[in-house]
């Protein structure tokens, strides 16, 4: 019986314009994160299969393009609330998920990175490390409302700034509104990170920008960063920092630790301080030429 029903879903599935996730998003915007996972994971499988879809590296070859042209969203000229902020972007919040075969069994795994879409018809922004990934076979996407797509194409994407803009098949995206003015990023803004760490799908954090400071010992170059001080944590790379206006205006990077004391063997005790490091999207600018 339950092969039957996975030939129906399977056939289903391919003959819908859409897919989507139908068990692991419930009413009232209640995750199963373990049903979520599964689901992309299947979909991925399927799609994979079909003409079309490119694998991971004819996508890791793309990586040297430098520029495209895209119409950006407008940054957003009225404060919203948390929950307002939550309710207006989460559709154009992605899980970015690399299909791969595990090495210690027979089986098809996802990974689960963020990003955040561009465009109406499928340009999406993600760390530049999600990409570069020799292990991924193939990559998708999954939106804030359940819908499911191949990533076909990199647009342009720059490694010292950690940044890479893909096209994921399809039309009818919600694009979110992003600003490259540091003007609209003031230290001590109110700032939200939507965003999924460590597999725990869809987390809004809260918090403010604590400094905005240049990374001069990135060893691809230097860059314009912000910290924050909104949580997030692995598996949280390219998700979007909203201001108080829901306007994107920096990509989710690293954290950094600061401990009291470090050994010579190099053990660390007293952790004191984590800084949560993001990079601007100033940096868009070397990506995008404006329509």
């Amino acid at each position: 019986m339950r092969t039957i029903l996975c030939l129906f879903l399977f056939v289903t599935f391919l003959g819908a314009e859409e897919l989507r996730i139908n068990r692991g998003i419930l009413p009232g915007g209640l995750i199963d994160d373990k049903k979520l996972l599964s689901e992309i994971n299947f979909h991925a499988k399927q799609l994979r299969e079909m003409d079309g879809i490119p694998k991971a590296a004819e996508l890791l070859k793309q990586l040297n393009r430098k520029q495209c042209q895209l119409a950006l969203q407008m940054p957003g000229e009225k404060k919203l609330t948390t929950a307002e902020i939550a309710e207006r972007t989460r559709k154009g919040v992605l899980v970015v998920s690399g299909l791969y075969k595990c090495n210690r069994c027979p089986e098809w795994h996802s990974g689960a990175a963020s990003g955040f879409m561009l465009t109406e018809d499928g340009a999406f922004c993600t760390s530049y490390h999600v990409v570069d990934n020799k292990q991924n076979d193939s990559i998708f996407i999954m939106t804030g409302d359940g819908r499911i797509a191949p990533v076909i194409e990199v647009l342009a994407a720059d490694k010292r700034t950690d940044l890479a803009i893909l096209k994921a098949k399809g039309k009818g995206f919600t694009p979110l509104p992003v600003t490259m003015n540091p003007l609209d990023a003031p230290i001590g803004e109110k700032i939200h990170v939507f965003g999924h760490p460590s597999r725990h799908f869809y987390v809004l954090s809260e918090g403010i920008i604590s400094r905005k400071y240049l990374d001069s010992t990135n060893k691809e170059g230097p860059r314009r960063m912000i910290s924050i001080t909104a949580d997030f944590a692995k598996g949280s790379s390219g998700s979007p920092v909203f201001n108080e206006y829901g306007t994107v205006i920096a990509s989710v990077n690293n954290t950094q630790s600061i401990y009291y004391n470090v050994k010579k063997d190099g053990i660390k005790d007293n952790l004191q301080m984590v800084f949560k490091n993001t990079v601007s999207l100033e940096h868009l600018r070397t990506l995008i030429k404006a329509k």
